[in-house]
């Protein structure tokens, strides 16, 4: 298995830390994804909860984004794996002002200190792809979510993701690298609703959406900036070929002839 540097967030080291948490935020700068996760946001009733637990909260998009809802009283408890992305999300969050309405702390998803049905929401978003067993982290989830209460999961449908290239005939071959550097879980978010049965929730409300650019990249410059270190770390390319990808997706970029696709899909959950 390649080291997807999401799933190992708290072992790798300062330089690739700094590439993830510029990604994370590049992405919640856009406005495409911030709609994407309103959608989610408003279909689960989240300004009406009381505690909120955002799953893998990386620097505190999703967290600081609930936190700053119109009639949001309560009060938004992020978790994820690394203390260097925890810590920022807390300077991220008070620096907005939302301080008061955040809590962050370092966790596992495998094995949350929280008490059962504690949260009213739980929201799991770009988590599931990262994560070795998505089916045990889903009951965790629904194990501290209230009788009634929901589970939002969000996440790309990696296995779609594609960049074209140069050589036509490498193609195929360079998305399947960059999906092996990324992600764990590629084709997740088409398990969801048998994952989503076995874990005792009911679907409730399906979002699909496709992002793809063409010409100038912007959702996609993040990953244009990143890929190369991402290949080399994650073991999956020789720096000489992460390189030459790199340079190709920048050439594109620069001189705007760039692609690139992925779909993405958010499931609202409901605890029976």
């Amino acid at each position: 298995m390649a080291d997807d540097p999401y799933r190992i967030a708290d072992k790798v080291d300062a330089n690739m830390l700094e590439m993830m948490a510029s990604r994370l935020e590049e992405r919640g700068r856009d406005a495409r994804f911030l709609q994407m996760i309103d959608d989610y946001l408003d279909a689960a009733h989240v300004s009406e909860a009381k505690e909120v637990l955002d799953l893998g909260c990386g620097t505190g998009v999703v967290a600081r984004r609930i936190a700053a809802l119109r009639g949001f009283e309560g009060r938004v408890t992020g978790i994820d794996l690394s203390p260097q992305l925890i810590a920022k999300a807390h300077d991220l969050a008070t620096s907005e002002g939302l301080g008061n309405k955040t809590t962050f702390c370092a966790g596992d998803v495998r094995g949350l200190g929280f008490k059962e049905g504690q949260f009213d929401v739980t929201v799991m978003h770009t988590l599931v792809s990262h994560l070795d067993d998505p089916a045990d982290a889903l009951i965790e989830a629904a194990r501290v979510t209230r009788s009634g209460g929901a589970i939002v999961v969000f996440d790309g449908d990696y296995a779609s993701s594609t960049l074209e290239t140069a050589d036509p005939d490498r193609a195929a071959e360079i998305d399947n690298a960059m999906i092996e550097a990324t992600v764990t879980q590629p084709r997740v978010m088409r398990r969801l609703p048998r994952l989503a049965k076995a874990a005792g929730l009911s679907v409730e409300r399906c979002f699909s959406y496709l992002i793809a650019e063409a010409g100038k990249p912007n959702f996609f410059e993040g990953l244009v900036n990143t890929i190369g270190p991402m290949l080399v770390s994650s073991g999956v390319s020789s720096e000489e070929e992460a390189a030459a990808i790199a340079e190709d997706l920048k050439a594109a970029a620069d001189e705007c002839t760039f692609f690139g696709a992925c779909n993405y899909y958010g499931y609202v959950l409901r605890k029976s």
